[in-house]
């Protein structure tokens, strides 16, 4: 089909590679895209298939100042479509679909679909019906029963939550624990929260597939195949894939789950599947555009085209084939897995490494031309090239950071900082331990300064976790009545100075408030002999907690804050 034009498409996403992908396909078949609910430093808003950039408040849970202003960005533009390309932007649109579907069409999954394929629970019981292959497993609520689990199943024992996203936190993935061995397996008692329980699975020695369709009231309409070539050795998202023919048996049991849920959209059904005896399980469902969608365009299969199509123009017939043996790379994370790789035992059948012999004849794929970049592409360089600067910039940061001179050059600026400042800001992650001790301590000592403090994780309202009021007690701080506060853009306009505590805080201000890096030191460069970032001291005992607490006002003193 020709390139055309005249459509416009709302896009949001907040990774690079599904995200980015999606903007180069609309864009390149000709529609004009728009983007939003991104990282404002995210090297996809390079992409020169862009045509505007939206600056949306975030979404909070007990807010609705993002909806007011989603809901008026689609009323003064007409979209034909709006994808969310990942769970911050998903799980929010469909808790509003009633007030918002008016205004614009979405492309989310059916309610029954959402239901299910949001809950791994859910999943796996209607898998189960339809006698798709799954691993042993139960939910486990207490230590107790996981220690039971680990004696039926065996160690490594798989600990995975029920949903991998929350509505009251989609930017969090809630992540899955792998158990391997007793001492892990003990450790569960204080690190752990069981509530409301855990599916606790049976390992599964195999590579990751995914089985990629776009589909329509259940019916594929088109279907593609990935294999990890590189995974991370203990499991998660795969740096380095291979497009295969399709596995009948993976291609029927995706059908039978998406005709149970009725499903229209694009979505990924995750695999295991052991190379040797051909013995395969079901993982999961993404109902989603998904991490390696670079490598099926590539391939050859559309998929965000051909959901726009099949969306806005009632398209129903689409390419059936795609090329095999194509690889698509995630070559920043794949630096990290091979020096993972190198340095582990790969005799640990647990652990999904490779022979160096076989890693090093993957250069060929190469010299064949049938490895491609997940984000860089000759017709659009800019998004690839910002994320080499930006890994550069990162590694060379974080050499300088441990320089002496360097250090002495933080701890200038961070103290002329502080003499100009009349209203300091302390930023963290929940603002439940460190911002308000560090504001709590100042407030106490006076000295004519305005203090506030706050966080990023969108819940407010949460006290201090009993071991932080104890350990700040102890020190003359009181916590006790301390309720969280989440950030905003007027409390960052209103501060002089922004203390943070560690690198992740800076790298969040970066993705929302880039204005404010100007004015942004880390509390720890007030002394160049010190450690500069102070780890967050949550889920760990008083001890932690004071030690935190001392060196806090260690740092407070040496700018003579508190005097």
């Amino acid at each position: 089909m020709s390139v055309t034009s005249g459509g416009r498409v709302l896009v949001l996403g907040d990774d690079t590679r599904s995200f980015l992908t999606v903007v180069r396909s609309l864009g390149r078949f000709g529609l004009e895209v728009h983007v939003a609910w991104c990282p404002l430093n995210s090297p996809v808003l390079r992409s020169r298939y862009i045509a505007a950039i939206h600056r949306l408040p975030e979404y909070r849970p007990e807010g609705a100042e993002w909806l007011e202003a989603l809901a008026a960005l689609l009323r003064q533009t007409h979209f034909d479509l709006v994808i969310p390309c990942h769970d911050s932007g998903l799980l929010p649109l469909h808790e509003q679909r009633a007030r918002l579907e008016p205004l614009a069409p979405l492309a989310l999954p059916g309610a029954e679909a959402f239901d299910v394929f949001f809950s791994k629970r859910r999943t796996y019981e209607v898998a189960a019906e339809l006698q798709i292959a799954l691993p042993r497993q139960r939910i486990v609520r207490s230590l107790e029963e996981a220690k039971s689990a680990a004696a039926d199943f065996g160690l490594p024992l798989v600990l995975k939550p029920q949903s991998s996203a929350r509505i009251d936190d989609p930017w969090s993935r809630q992540t899955v624990v792998k158990i391997r061995d007793r001492a892990a397996l003990e450790g569960l008692a204080g690190n752990r929260n069981f509530d409301p329980g855990f599916l606790a699975q049976e390992n599964f020695c195999g590579a990751g597939v995914g089985v990629e369709v776009l589909c329509r009231e259940g019916e594929i309409l088109t279907a593609f195949q990935h294999l990890r070539v590189h995974e991370p050795l203990h499991g998660g998202g795969s740096s380095y894939r291979r497009s295969v023919t399709l596995h009948p048996g993976l291609l029927e049991a995706t059908r039978k789950l998406l005709r149970a849920t009725r499903f229209t959209g694009v979505a990924m059904a995750e695999y295991k599947i052991n190379l040797e005896t051909g013995k395969w399980i079901l993982i999961e469902v993404n109902p989603r555009f998904w991490g390696s969608l670079p490598l099926s365009v590539a391939a050859g299969l559309d998929f965000p085209r051909y959901l726009y199509e099949m969306s806005c123009r009632g398209r129903a017939t689409f390419p059936q084939t795609y090329r095999y043996d194509l690889y698509a790379r995630n070559w920043l994370a794949d630096l990290y897995w091979f020096k993972a790789n190198l340095e582990s035992d790969r005799g640990d059948p647990t652990l999904m490494t490779l022979p160096l012999p076989r890693v090093a004849r993957e250069a060929w794929h190469v010299l064949a031309l049938r490895d491609r970049s997940d984000t860089l592409t000759l017709d659009d360089p800019a998004p690839g090239m910002a994320e080499l600067w930006q890994f550069a910039a990162a590694f060379g940061g974080a050499r300088l950071e441990r320089s002496g001179w360097w250090r002495k050059r933080m701890a200038r600026r961070a103290a002329s900082a502080v003499h100009g400042a009349r209203r300091i800001l302390f930023l963290c992650h929940g603002n439940i331990c460190r911002s308000p001790f560090a504001e709590a301590a100042l407030r106490r000592a006076g000295g004519g300064r305005e203090y506030r403090s706050a966080g990023y994780h969108p819940v407010e309202g949460r006290p201090s976790p009993e071991a932080a009021v104890r350990a700040a007690a102890g020190l003359g701080i009181e916590l006790g009545a301390h309720r969280s506060r989440i950030w905003s853009a007027e409390e960052i306009a209103w501060a002089d100075l922004v203390f943070i505590f560690e690198r992740r805080q800076r790298e969040r201000l970066a993705a929302v408030y880039p204005e404010a890096l100007a004015k942004t030191h880390y509390l720890g460069a007030l002394d160049p002999a010190g450690a500069l970032q102070i780890e967050d001291p949550y889920g760990h005992d008083g001890a932690r907690f004071e030690a935190v607490y001392r060196e806090i006002l260690r740092l407070l003193d040496a700018a003579a804050l508190r005097a």
